[in-house]
């Protein structure tokens, strides 16, 4: 969940940059293996390191971050962006994504039997909050007493409790009311847990059923389930038992780190981290001019202004990254936690949906407006998964004569002879679309889907009139507003392959409200005892893929390239999302204070 063009000369015609499908004309870059051949993740600079030293950090975004300061119960990437590496940690992962277990090395140790249908957790003494106190099963027990909460889901609009717990003994009595205390979590010691389950299924091994982070049980006392989000707890003085801890906090703009003493790991490097937003327009002149140290966020339509820079090495990796077009087809019932899909709505019409996809090139999108580091996603599954995704699935092509076809089909045709279509009724049919403000290249990009859909006789116009700000987008899409029919977004996908969390019944990341009994079949069997077998799982992916191409809750639109912009004044950085060094910032070491200049 989560721009500006790349030169002026594109600015001047959304047509004109689109024009021709084939051969790329843009300077990016052509292949992924040519990519990360010439900007690889693991990056080193030259250099005697300084001791201590403050690591700047650039969030590059045109809305401020709303400051819920916990890993696991912030809402939108911008609140991620501004603490992770920071004050996270609990579960690092191997290089299929999976967690590590069975190792006294991490700060939690985590043993999965099968047979018994449990999980151990068994806390490392050196892993503490940043008071000096241990983490303690409490601490874990709160965070799944708060997430399945039924008045803190409500109060907060967390989308945090999904299907996925449903596996965790007990815990849905715990949402529903019926009981006071989540059953299968068993309290053995203040250290050691067990957590036991209903089923087993493959997301055990990637962490999927359970809290990837936890809250400071103490600091929460007393604090009603109501107000947590707004507690100091999240809000001002949040406990981390990550490298750094927050030492304080402009709002929406800045956020100052200082060391954890009480680090697992040991003390990190430098000492303190300030971490800044830099709103898009700016971005490249910040990198120029070496304002931070590190960069996050930053598009990939400013790749080819940055990437001949002297100042700064810039390291790519597969994203774990879905763009795709939503469409408003229902509603959230938060009483009962489930999609209510609305047979009769505009978007309800796979025809429809289809040949708005049918009118997109984005290919050349990808080429032309972020330098080849996006390419068209042909599934909900990213091709980083390559145990799952599935390379023969070709997409929705770029086809108008197909998507013309379709609506014709379809019963959508121009009655009144306005060049526009009507509906199936012979009604007026006008489509809203919602798109958030960013940079330069909103503007034309958003203007690019409207002559697109022109041109296959669909009229469509931008919701109110105007791009929306990052905020609002996203709480007018979670309301499902009447006034949005489709809209552009994107989500961070989890390390667990498992896409039921972004398009199951019950799951309040699906903003589209799209549901069906064969698409749910299809995601519960991805969660199943006979997923555990590694080609039936393949083979139940497969069948996901097939149902979800059907029906088209969503039309998955890029693909994308992570890329890391790192000044040369970094003595190393290790951009790969496997790689536990990415996700801990306390070996970063400083060659310079001052970020190094163009």
């Amino acid at each position: 969940m989560k721009k500006s063009l790349l030169t002026a000369g594109l600015a001047l015609s959304v047509t004109l940059v689109l024009t021709g499908c084939g051969q790329a004309e843009s300077e990016g870059l052509k292949t992924l293996a040519e990519i990360e051949k010439q900007y690889p993740a693991v990056i080193k600079h030259d250099g005697d390191v300084i001791e201590g030293g403050i690591l700047k950090i650039g969030v590059v975004s045109d809305s401020g971050f709303k400051g819920i300061f916990n890993p696991f119960f912030y809402t939108d990437g911008v609140d991620h962006a501004c603490m992770g590496g920071l004050m996270d940690g609990a579960f690092p992962v191997d290089e299929n994504f999976k967690s590590i277990l069975d190792s006294d090395e991490t700060p939690i140790n985590i043993h999965v039997d099968a047979d018994k249908m449990e999980v151990t957790y068994k806390i490392n003494p050196k892993f503490k909050w940043s008071d000096g106190s241990n983490v303690t099963t409490d601490d874990i027990i709160k965070t799944y007493e708060i997430v399945a909460n039924p008045t803190f889901i409500q109060a907060a609009q967390s989308p945090r409790f999904s299907s996925d717990m449903y596996i965790i003994q007990g815990i849905n009595d715990y949402n529903e009311g019926k009981a006071d205390k989540i059953s299968g979590l068993e309290k053995i010691s203040d250290s050691e847990m067990k957590i036991h389950l209903t089923e087993m299924n493959p997301g055990v091994y990637y962490g999927g059923p359970f809290a990837s982070a936890f809250v400071q049980a103490k600091s929460l006392e007393g604090v009603p389930m109501d107000k947590i989000l707004e507690s100091d707890a999240f809000r001002k003085n949040p406990p981390s038992y990550g490298p750094f801890v927050i030492d304080s906090i402009v709002s929406g703009e800045r956020v100052s780190y200082k060391p954890n003493p009480y680090y697992y790991k040991g003390a990190p490097k430098v000492a303190g981290v300030e971490v800044q937003i830099i709103p898009s327009s700016q971005s490249v002149a910040s990198i120029k001019s070496g304002s931070h140290h590190l960069y996050r966020s930053v598009g990939s339509d400013v790749f080819d202004q940055i990437k001949d820079l002297k100042n700064i090495s810039i390291g790519v990796q597969p994203d774990l990254y879905l763009a795709y077009m939503g469409f408003n087809q229902g509603t959230w019932d938060e009483k009962n936690n489930v999609v209510v899909t609305n047979p009769d709505a505009k978007m309800n019409n796979v025809a429809l949906k289809k040949a708005l996809a049918h009118a997109i090139d984005n290919k050349t999108l990808g080429e032309k407006f972020y330098s080849g580091l996006r390419f068209p996603a042909t599934s909900p599954i990213a091709p980083v998964f390559t145990d799952y995704f599935d390379p023969s699935n070709k997409g929705i092509p770029f086809d108008p004569e197909a998507a013309k076809k379709l609506l014709d089909e379809a019963g959508y045709k121009d009655v009144d002879g306005d060049g526009f279509r009507e509906d199936p009724k012979g009604e007026q049919l006008v489509l809203h679309l919602g798109m958030m403000a960013g940079g330069e290249i909103s503007e034309p990009l958003s203007q690019y889907y409207l002559d697109s859909w022109k041109n296959i006789g669909i009229k469509a116009e931008l919701t109110d009139g105007r791009l929306l700000e990052f905020n609002d987008f996203y709480d007018r899409v979670q309301a499902n507003d009447p006034g949005i029919d489709v809209y552009m977004a994107a989500f961070g996908l989890a390390s667990d392959p498992n896409p039921t969390g972004l398009w199951g019944a019950h799951e309040p990341f699906n903003l589209g409200r799209y549901t069906s009994e064969k698409l749910e079949s299809s995601l519960q069997a991805l969660s199943s005892p006979e997923a555990l077998d590694p080609k039936k799982e393949k083979e139940l992916y497969r069948e996901f893929d097939k149902v979800f191409a059907e029906e088209l809750p969503a039309v998955p639109m890029m693909n994308r390239v992570d890329f890391a912009v790192v000044n040369k004044a970094v003595k190393y950085y290790d951009a790969r999302n496997v790689s536990p060094d990415h996700w801990d910032l306390s070996k970063i070491e400083l060659t310079s204070d001052a970020p190094k200049a163009e």
